[in-house]
């Protein structure tokens, strides 16, 4: 086994890159490189249950935030920013990290434009992936890069060699109830004598991740193939297809992006938190889109406040999966800069101002709600800072004026 900075397990067709493990510290880099997560959120937020009232750092945590409040050391929320010159409302998703105006052809978003740099480190250089949605993601040229919503195809990518009998092979292995542990088990426990106790306990902590992710995924996938029950009654039911479990999708993805970031696949990723039609969420009749055009409706309100406290529970448990994560000095929530952002600030009128903002993790002085003064600065502001702390010291980014004032590293 090679002690350099990322180690590997294999065995019978797998490839299972491992976590940081003190073990090999001394040929690891203090300075662990950072990572980024470009989340999207195409419907926006509703701000009465988001957005704080106070700024600084003694704001009352809002309804939303009351879900994330124990991590409030760790994000900063950001208001008053838009991106100049893009407009159009739902059109403008394709614009959130990008920041070029809507009268222009798009180009580099921002997970793009950074995979150019530290790409390179990685088996991916980013990976697009879709919790409903992921129109975020755009190459130089102005292409939209393709994103994967099945994360057993994620998953065969990050641990299965390519080579497509070898793939079948193992997948169908894995179909009855083996785990990627069992290929590369000799190679495990012949490591697992050289490490620290503590890195004994990490690693069997990773194993059980990477164990619950193969049962999600491989009960996901088995129910597609499942004789479905015989009954008599008649289909009284809607036709429409209720392809629509936003919360389990959106859960998988995280999970995935833990997984991604834990084995340093990739440094990079995106998705988005969307479903066009009806959701599954308790509580919730209506469509996920038609909510968010609530007309002040109280009930209707009601309903779009359990589609969005979702993701909001959702972001709470990748949150605590990155902090309880160690990694060199601290945890991967150190090293991992979260963005969470939208193209609409109002979903209700499709006002692309006052966009809602949420940055997590990396180096920055968190625990504060900075708000601006609606369009002095533009969002793509906070996009030069986040280059910045990644190393790449330009000056501007699309319509930016240079870097975020007062969002500082520590």
């Amino acid at each position: 086994m090679n002690s350099n900075r990322r180690n590997f397990l294999k065995g019978a067709g797998v490839t299972l890159a491992l976590p940081w493990l003190e073990t090999f510290a001394a040929s690891v880099p203090q300075n662990i490189q950072q990572r980024l997560l470009l989340i999207g959120v195409p419907l926006g937020l509703y701000k009465d249950a988001f957005l704080p009232k106070e700024s600084g750092s003694s704001y009352q945590a809002s309804e939303y935030l009351s879900i994330i409040n124990q991590f409030r050391n760790n994000y900063t929320i950001i208001s008053g920013l838009e991106h100049e010159g893009v407009n159009g409302g739902h059109s403008a998703e394709s614009r959130l990290f990008t920041a070029v105006p809507s009268h222009m052809k798009n180009k580099s978003s921002l997970d793009q434009y950074l995979a150019q740099y530290i790409g390179k480190n990685t088996r991916f250089d980013s990976l697009a992936l879709s919790a409903g949605s992921n129109n975020f993601s755009w190459t130089a040229g102005g292409s939209m890069v393709p994103a994967e919503s099945k994360m057993a195809n994620i998953y065969s990518k990050l641990f299965v060699e390519e080579k497509a009998a070898s793939k079948a092979k193992v997948l169908a292995k894995l179909k009855h109830g083996q785990s990627i542990m069992d290929f590369v088990f000799e190679d495990a426990k012949s490591m697992s004598r050289k490490l620290t106790k503590s890195d004994r306990q990490k690693l069997e902590e990773y194993f059980e991740n990477v164990r619950a992710t193969e049962k999600q995924l491989l009960k996901a996938e088995s129910w597609v193939n499942k004789p479905k029950p015989k009954i008599n009654a008649k289909n009284n039911f809607s036709t429409e297809a209720r392809d629509a479990d936003i919360v389990k999708n959106y859960r998988e993805v995280c999970d995935m992006t833990h997984l991604a970031f834990q084995t340093d696949s990739t440094r990079i990723i995106t998705f988005g938190y969307f479903r066009q039609n009806d959701v599954v969420v308790p509580g919730v009749k209506s469509a996920y889109h038609a909510l968010s055009h609530h007309g002040m409706d109280k009930s209707n309100i009601e309903q779009l406040n359990k589609i969005e406290s979702q993701f909001f529970i959702g972001l709470k448990n990748l949150l605590s999966k990155l902090k309880n994560s160690k990694e060199g000095n601290g945890s991967m929530l150190d090293n991992t800069t979260i963005v969470v952002s939208s193209n609409l600030g109002n979903g209700n009128n499709h006002s692309t101002k006052n966009l809602p903002v949420i940055v997590a993790g990396g180096r920055y002085k968190h625990g504060q709600h900075l708000a601006y003064r609606e369009g002095r600065y533009p969002l793509s502001n906070l996009f030069v800072s986040i280059l910045h702390q990644f190393g790449v010291m330009d000056k501007s980014f699309a319509t930016s004026t240079g870097p975020l004032k007062n969002f500082e590293l520590v």
